[in-house]
């Protein structure tokens, strides 16, 4: 570890990471993996998201109260009916080559998104009853769509593709996606192996940033990130509950602590023999004792989650109750869905042990420790999970395609949730993001009937019935959710949470500022 710390610093120090006069207007921070691609439509992990949130302003922002704002759109107006859409571009908006965004790159940005060959894998299910998109003017475009939803607009959360640069090729494999033409308030000025610089976007439409640059480095360890951050080389970076203790140490780091509208999660892919019975799911979720592990690992920030919506949510179900830790239950279960423990220990069923690969992330500390704490669970219940980490990229390539047994990761929804990306039996891979393969026709039937209810009362009444489905199916392990704690530099400053977190809302990282004065490490 002493090793991996000194590296950091070596490779902070080079790129002039240490704030210094030069330094003040440059914003140093933290990618927990290596992103993929700069491409919103097809971008999924949360490395790739933060990078973005700086370089594109979307048509509709979420603000930190998770209200629709303007962004590059000045409206967004649904007809009577909810089937037809005006969007009215703002007068101004420029990508940062000084080319105006208009209507056709919206109508491109949506014959993209819906292109079967375009893996955008969450953004396409909310489109998935466009009709047709229409050019009026240069600043409007007029979106039709077959049938009404409620949470349609929310869709318009939405960035846009210069039509000029993907109308015609590979969304996929397009040079762009590694050198996006900005809308928002930085550009992308260079992308080196792990490290990328991000500057003032002169082009843009609203007021500059106070930050002249921010680079964003990868570090995937949490020590040496912390000790980035202790020496001033990061000025930001997520916490675990040893870090947080030792904060009093260091007067320069301040904490800052929100709830996030996301869960953590196991999950299991329900295709697989081992994983197709409710029984055998439920019993995997009651061999993890929850409540231990919100204590011990999370210092009191994390609670058992009880489905697939986290508090915060106005959907969310209080008095749905979490699964709980009785390994007894748990091996009565499996006994009944006849997973019998072998000579060996191992349970078995028609000549078929139970055994999986739990595959996640290698970045993340404690995400190993809730597993190797599962691990030893599932071994005294006769149970054989063998760890597999794995580089973020390459994990991430994985799970969206359903390439895995069983995986570990954590899920942040939208303000107005919409469960259909996630759940519906349409939208396993590679048509969605349903990687468990889970599917029931009463689940499917509530999203839809959900996604067509404008009433809030009666939607929430159904929202409630379908946790309770997917609760009983538990084709995830619904682990923890969970207050963020982050560490932040007192050299910065204005920085402001949110229920999805501290970037994805408008105006989130964009509108740190420098401080008046840094205080000493």
């Amino acid at each position: 570890m002493k090793k991996a710390v000194a590296a950091l610093a070596l490779l902070l120090s080079a790129c002039g990471g240490a704030v210094g006069k030069d330094q003040e207007r440059v914003l140093h921070r933290r990618l927990e993996g290596a992103p993929e691609t700069l491409n919103a439509l097809i971008s999924t992990s949360d490395p790739e998201n933060v990078v973005i949130a700086l370089l594109q302003r979307n048509l509709l922002d979420y603000d930190e109260k998770l209200n629709l704002v303007p962004g590059l759109a000045e409206s967004v107006e649904a007809e009577p009916g909810h089937l037809v859409y005006t969007v009215k571009l703002r007068d101004g908006v420029r990508w940062e080559d000084g080319t105006p965004v208009t209507s056709d790159d919206v109508k491109a940005t949506l014959e993209a998104l819906l292109d079967p060959k375009t893996p955008a894998l969450y953004r396409r299910a909310f489109f998935a009853d466009l009709d047709k998109v229409e050019a009026v003017d240069a600043r409007t475009a007029r979106v039709t769509f077959r049938k009404a939803y409620a949470g349609q607009r929310d869709a318009f959360n939405l960035p846009l593709l210069p039509a000029r640069l993907y109308r015609g090729t590979e969304v996929a494999t397009n040079p762009a996606n590694r050198r996006p033409l900005a809308t928002g308030p930085f550009r992308l000025a260079s992308w080196e192996g792990g490290t990328l610089r991000l500057v003032r976007n002169t082009q843009y439409f609203g007021e500059p940033p106070a930050f002249e640059q921010v680079v964003l480095r990868v570090v995937p360890e949490s020590a040496p990130a912390f000790q980035g951050l202790v020496t001033g080389d990061l000025d930001e970076s997520r916490l675990n509950a040893v870090q947080r203790a030792e904060l009093p140490k260091h007067p320069a780091i301040r904490e800052v602590v929100y709830d996030e509208i996301a869960y953590t999660y196991i999950a299991w892919n329900n295709r697989l023999p081992q994983f197709s019975d409710p029984r055998v799911r439920r019993a995997l979720t009651m061999l993890i004792d929850r409540e231990a592990i919100a204590r011990t690992l999370y210092g009191g920030l994390a609670r058992p989650a009880n489905g697939p919506l986290p508090p915060g949510l106005w959907a969310y179900d209080p008095t749905l109750a979490p699964l709980p830790y009785d390994p007894a239950k748990a091996a009565a279960l499996l006994e009944e869905s006849g997973w019998k423990k072998g000579k060996d220990g191992v349970r078995a069923k028609g000549g078929s042990r139970f055994a999986f690969t739990l595959s996640f992330g290698s970045a993340n500390d404690r995400q190993r420790q809730i597993l190797e704490l599962s691990q030893r669970a599932f071994r005294e219940a006769g149970i054989e999970a063998n760890l597999a980490p794995l580089e973020w990229g390459a994990f991430v390539e994985k799970v969206d395609a359903g390439d895995y047994e069983a995986c570990s990761l954590s899920l942040t929804l939208d303000p107005n949730p919409d469960l259909r990306p996630n759940w519906h039996s349409t939208q396993v891979p590679p048509a969605g993001m349903n990687n468990a393969f889970y599917r029931n026709p009463r689940a499917d039937a509530l999203m839809d009937e959900i996604a067509a209810t404008f009433d809030r009362g009666k939607a929430k009444t159904l929202y409630a019935e379908l946790q309770r489905v997917i609760a009983d199916d538990q084709p995830f392990t619904f682990l923890h959710t969970v207050s963020v704690a982050w560490g932040v530099r007192d050299r910065v400053g204005n920085v402001r949470t949110s229920p999805i977190g501290l970037w994805l809302f408008w105006p989130g990282g964009a509108g740190w500022q420098p401080a008046r004065a840094a205080k000493p490490v």
